[in-house]
């Protein structure tokens, strides 16, 4: 059995007072019950001749870079890497299926507290700002399932899907930390995946007072360290590709 082994970081949180703190082992994951997880790496800009996002894709300044940054040099090679050893690649993506969105609460939470507009998110069923950019779009053979709110299991065949493909193991990344990635992680985990979370390839939605250290982003990596699954390195996952046999 071709296997993928990859240390995965997880935080101990004993003995009280005096934690552990981040332990790694090696993950022994068979090829044919692991996936790549792309959690809504959406978004125009990040490949050369594409327009720019009208806004802070994060909400903090400097979040268009992070994030090209992050696509084009992290998640695009590890996209690369699980295609060339035969993993499935499931992306969990925004979508907007006129379920009348703007008359949810989701939709509420979302023109409260981020501005967006019935025009621009709930009145169109492809908005622009949910497509690909060309370094990190699917390819033929992977597999793109629509989500309509942060989770990617909620009301989506996600688990029907990875249940069909034998899949136990999910490699994921993607945006944003606080919101999508980690409802959708902790959903996995309920359904009984294993979770490991590539934490350089992933980036949260900071506020004015957390954005110049990434404090939201860390505690919610941590969150995902100590109570969803693991985390390791896209370096980590390149080399662990580049080592099956």
């Amino acid at each position: 059995m071709r296997t993928l082994e990859l240390s995965g970081r997880y935080y101990d949180m004993l003995p009280i007072g005096r934690q552990q703190g981040w332990t790694e082992e090696t993950l022994r994951l068979p090829l044919d019950r692991t996936c790549f997880f792309p959690i809504d790496i959406y978004g125009l800009g990040y490949s050369d001749g594409e327009p720019r996002p009208a806004r802070e894709p994060l909400w903090f300044p400097g979040s268009f870079e992070l994030e090209r940054d992050i696509m084009r040099h992290r998640i695009a090679p590890c996209l690369q890497a699980a295609r060339r050893i035969g993993l499935p690649v499931v992306y969990a993506n925004n979508s907007n299926p006129l379920v009348r969105g703007d008359r949810s609460e989701f939709g509420a939470v979302l023109r409260r507290t981020h501005g967006l507009t019935d025009a621009e998110r709930w009145q169109q069923e492809s908005p622009e700002e949910f497509q690909f950019s060309r370094c990190v779009a699917p390819q033929p053979g992977d597999h793109v399932v629509p989500k309509l709110v942060y989770s990617g299991f909620f009301n989506t065949h996600t688990d029907t899907l990875l249940r069909n493909l034998r899949i136990e193991n999910l490699i994921a990344v993607g945006f944003a930390t606080n919101a999508c990635v980690h409802t959708t992680l902790a959903e996995a985990m309920y359904r009984n995946y294993r979770v490991i979370l590539l934490r350089d390839c992933t980036a949260g939605m900071e506020c004015d007072d957390t954005y110049k250290d990434m404090a939201l982003t860390r505690a919610f990596v941590r969150f995902i360290e100590t109570h969803v699954g693991y985390t390791a390195t896209s370096g980590q996952f390149l080399e662990a590709c580049g080592s099956v046999k």
